[in-house]
């Protein structure tokens, strides 16, 4: 037997080393054991690092501290080595010594796609001297299978996944046959299948019908099945099917139970919370736009006042623009509105409603997620500097209004808004003696959201406008 030859992994095998780590977890509880996942070091055949650790939840750890980056070399650890040049599974049949401690040492290699890529060391304190119970020996045979089928490269599954929601070994565990017959089943199994009628789990006599269905579906596809049983009485039971590769073929399925309603009962009474606020965003948002259409009515009406319709004008785009973040946090289901889509309608909107087609609006824009408290404001002052960087900036000329949008993953909010217009604008006093623009950019940076504005001429030819908001 050849020994395999060290290679630099690939993006496909770091993903199947990946879903390995992901669901191991599985591994170490039913054997009561750490694992260790080692790889070769390139160019030194007989030594390799930890890549990876699990410690089991059934079981004191060996390992305390944390292994990963450490080199293990074939003195200290043989089975490591003989596994990997041996490409087979090793078990140790005497408990080796580590810190004076006997450990049962196991160790399989990892195939991908038939090439060995790593090998996993199963450790454990050695088995008492006594028999073993029911319990620990169903355990022990279901790690077992799970063990032969990674040495052949069946597991982890292709489409393995390791959900947090997902029942473990300690909530409740059930082995059932190609026939759907019961062969163990663990006490906390008993009682949350007891909470939707099943009387007992005996060995010998068939399992539930919907635990029979998914363990034939689990064989049949090769491959882990969730369900979650769902009873009137409000009892909710939480499944996962594994299948077992036992004696050549797929003729068993470990079934991990969770009885979980009062979990679910929390959940749905979030999403009933959820669905409530976003109605009442989606409501605070239709109030809005009928208030913006009433006040654009009004303006139609003022033909002869130019000055008193354009002020209504100006209302109608800041209540709009108010609107348009109730709009946004109608379609979020975390109570959070992404600044990039809130910054989007609104640019849209004003290039409706300027009715300029001299006028360009650039935007570019990080995804932001910020509360109603922050993108509420912000949105109003994007609305003010936008119409300011129009009317002021550009004047009566032709021109591009840029718009930036940076920051999130704990850096501030960061808003720029600039535009080529073809002169110095005019100074920020006299600009705000012209309307409400900038005296409620600054207030709503300043006071409201503790950030910190400018307004400065570029280089003779435009302005830029920047608001620097605080994001916690």
């Amino acid at each position: 037997m050849t020994t395999p030859t060290y290679r630099r992994l690939d993006a496909e095998a770091t993903e199947h080393l990946h879903r390995l780590t992901t669901t191991w977890r599985l591994i170490a509880d039913l054997s009561f054991s750490d694992l260790l996942l080692v790889a070769p070091l390139e160019g030194e055949p007989e030594r390799f690092r930890v890549i990876a650790q699990q410690r089991p939840y059934t079981a004191r750890t060996l390992y305390p501290e944390d292994m990963v980056g450490r080199v293990v070399d074939a003195q200290w650890h043989p089975w490591v080595e003989r596994a990997w040049r041996e490409a087979r599974r090793r078990p140790h049949s005497e408990p080796a010594f580590i810190d004076a401690e006997p450990v049962r040492v196991e160790a399989v290699p990892v195939r991908q796609r038939g090439d060995v890529v790593a090998v996993l060391s199963i450790e454990a304190a050695d088995l008492p001297d006594r028999a073993i119970g029911r319990f620990e020996s169903a355990y022990l045979e279901c790690a077992d299978a799970l063990l032969h089928m990674l040495e052949l490269g069946k597991f982890p599954f292709s489409a393995a996944n390791d959900l947090i929601s997902s029942p473990r070994v300690g909530d409740g565990l059930m082995v059932v046959d190609a026939l759907g017959m019961i062969q163990f089943s663990s006490p906390n199994a008993n009682s949350a299948f007891r909470r939707i009628g099943t009387s007992a789990l005996t060995p010998g006599r068939p399992a539930p019908e919907p635990v029979r269905v998914l363990a034939a579906e689990a064989t049949a596809t090769r491959r882990p099945v969730e369900y979650e049983i769902d009873e009137e009485s409000g009892v909710v039971i939480d499944l996962r099917v594994v299948p077992l590769l036992w004696d050549g073929g797929w003729s068993r399925s470990l079934v991990l139970s969770r009885e979980v309603t009062d979990l679910r009962r929390k959940d749905r009474l979030i999403s009933l919370r959820e669905a409530t606020i976003r109605e009442v965003h989606h409501r605070v948002k239709n109030n809005l736009q009928t208030v913006a259409s009433l006040l654009r009515l009004q303006a139609r009406r003022m033909s002869d006042q130019p000055q008193a319709a354009a002020a209504l004008e100006e209302s109608v785009r800041r209540i709009a623009a108010i609107a348009l973040v109730h709009e946004t946090l109608t379609e979020e289901l975390e109570g959070a509105a992404d600044m990039r889509d809130v910054a989007r309608r609104v640019v849209r909107m004003l290039e409706g409603s300027l009715a300029r087609e001299d006028v360009r609006i650039q935007l570019v824009a990080d995804s932001v997620r910020v509360n109603a408290a922050v993108a509420t404001p912000v949105a109003v002052v994007l609305n003010e500097l936008v119409q300011n960087a129009v009317q002021h900036g550009l004047g009566e000329g032709p021109g591009t209004v840029n718009v930036t949008l940076r920051g999130g993953n704990g850096r501030p909010l960061v808003l720029e808004v600039t535009d080529d217009g073809g002169g110095v604008p005019p100074p920020p006093a006299e600009r705000e003696r012209d309307g409400l623009g900038l005296p409620l950019v600054k207030a709503l940076i300043a006071d409201q959201l503790g950030g910190e504005f400018s307004l400065t001429a570029r280089d003779g030819h435009g302005s830029v406008a920047r608001a620097v908001v605080p994001v916690r």
